[in-house]
């Protein structure tokens, strides 16, 4: 007979849980505190790129399976560009995945990093990596 435990609990009924408590929308969570906070909570202080990506390939799962709460609007406002800086920034985001609807594979890769500092010189601006994500969240939808 299987051990019953004292509090069940899954592991993405506690991650939704500390999502929740970030209070940030799931497009702006990526590269800020509240996602440090989130990841820390849950995995400690293991410093794992790919982990962080994977973390946030779950939270975009749960968000697709409708198990994600609605976080409202995302903090501050979303840094503004030209037509042609967008147009350039979807450029960066095509040739480094292929297509802009393969851009959550970008989040904490070499290749985004690359193409932070790629499109910032190209475009003449200094953009972090949190605003660079918020504004690739945002190509084609």
């Amino acid at each position: 007979m299987p051990e019953e435990m004292l509090f069940p609990t899954s592991d993405d009924d506690l991650l939704i849980s500390v999502y929740q408590k970030q209070g940030r929308t799931l497009d702006d969570l990526p590269y800020t505190d509240a996602f440090e906070t989130l990841y820390t909570s849950m995995y400690g202080d293991e410093d794992d790129a790919p982990h962080r990506a994977k973390v946030f390939h779950r939270l975009h799962n749960l968000r697709k399976a409708g198990k994600l709460p609605r976080m409202g609007r995302a903090h501050g406002q979303r840094p503004r560009i030209t037509p042609e800086q967008e147009a350039m920034l979807a450029s960066h985001v095509e040739a480094a995945v292929g297509a802009l609807s393969k851009r959550d594979q970008l989040l904490y890769t070499t290749a985004f990093e690359e193409l932070c500092t790629a499109f910032n010189a190209e475009a003449g601006l200094e953009l972090s990596r949190h605003d660079v994500w918020r504004l690739i969240a945002k190509l084609a939808k």
